[in-house]
């Protein structure tokens, strides 16, 4: 994680209140961007394999679209009686 804004006392010594509230909101600052930076990168991912999924479902679609039209074309010829012949 980014630690390079944050300032550390000595350890030799207790800190005082303020010190400990300064580095709690430095520390939270630091945790907030942190996690709204991963979410960001985890929608990304998520999206992107939504848009995959839902352009698949899509030719999914067409593929059985055709698919139809094929069968009924075939139906359509097998039925009439004259257009074998010709």
């Amino acid at each position: 994680m980014e630690r390079s804004g944050i300032t550390e006392p000595p350890e030799d010594r207790e800190r005082s209140t303020g010190e400990l509230v300064k580095m709690m909101s430095e520390q939270v600052s630091v945790l907030i961007k942190n996690e709204l930076k991963l979410a960001q990168l985890e929608m990304a991912g998520k999206g992107k394999q939504a848009a995959l999924g839902a352009g698949l479902y899509g030719a999914g679609g067409m593929v059985a679209f055709y698919g139809v039209g094929c069968l009924l074309a075939c139906a359509v010829i097998a039925i009439s009686p004259g257009t074998a012949a010709v």
